[in-house]
């Protein structure tokens, strides 16, 4: 994905770790792989009809077994083996897992927004009603920095994709932001690991296993999710055109994107 259209849910993740935007990064346990082992078994018979066939078998057998007492006599051990080669059972090919459209999910801006309203006012009760996993939830001070300079998120439009499991979505939310002392909105984009729980609620996962977030990352390369960022950016480039002070609030959520990026490769 090019950087020009990475940078709004690039810019959303860093303020969520210092200034107040937020992009997720959320998933579900996925069910263990089961093996499937084959155990291969030949079994050889024969049928003898004629009788004389028969008795020619066991004067044939007779004598190999003299034969066997004799050479167990002179000292040499006779070992008779049959070997069987079998062809091993091959492992099927697991099935890709399909890519879906996005879409709106019943009740889900309703969810979303509800999160943004418990992010802004940094209640820890009710996000940990929101998260699958409660433990997950950062202390009400970290909450705090995150949204020390965000009003309130508006306009919230939710665009769902079906998750690599059952009852998961992958979640884009546009919102638009209110920061303090600025009056031009700010459009943003974040994403979500959101699955439906036992009870039918959706619930926001914040860990995901490795093959889980390979799919989650993999969906940003979509035609429809490019589509929905680049209008995003668009609409950043008319909202900082439209007000020089969030532009110059823009510019320097840019450059800790950069310093960040550049930070972290460094780490690697």
């Amino acid at each position: 994905m090019k950087l020009k259209y990475k940078k709004v849910i690039l810019l959303t993740t860093l303020c969520t770790m210092g200034i107040g935007l937020l992009t997720l990064s959320i998933s579900q346990s996925k069910p263990r792989a089961q093996d499937i082992k084959a155990d291969d078994g030949i079994v050889a018979s024969q049928e003898n009809d004629n009788t004389g066939n028969v008795a020619d078998t066991n004067d044939n057998n007779r004598s190999t077994m003299t034969a066997m007492a004799h050479a167990s006599e002179g000292g040499n051990t006779v070992t008779m083996a049959q070997t069987v080669e079998s062809t091993p059972t091959p492992i099927p090919t697991p099935t890709p897992i399909p890519v879906y459209p996005l879409e709106e999910m019943v009740g889900m801006d309703e969810f979303i927004e509800e999160f943004y309203v418990a992010k802004t006012a940094a209640d820890i009760d009710k996000l940990k009603t929101l998260y699958y996993n409660p433990s997950k939830v950062e202390s009400r001070e970290q909450w705090q920095s995150m949204v020390q300079y965000i009003e309130e998120y508006k306009n919230i439009d939710t665009y769902s994709k079906k998750g690599p499991e059952v009852g998961s979505y992958i979640v884009y939310a546009y919102h638009e932001i209110k920061f303090s002392s600025i009056n031009t909105l700010a459009p943003g984009l974040s994403k979500f690991y959101v699955i439906t729980d036992d009870d039918g609620n959706f619930k926001i996962v914040s860990d995901m296993k490795p093959e889980v977030e390979e799919y989650f990352t993999a969906r940003d390369n979509d035609a429809d999710v490019l589509e929905l960022i680049k209008n995003t950016n668009t609409k950043s480039e008319e909202a900082k055109a439209m007000d020089e002070d969030l532009m110059v609030y823009w510019n320097g959520l840019d450059e800790l994107a950069k310093n960040n990026e550049s930070q972290a490769q460094q780490a690697q």
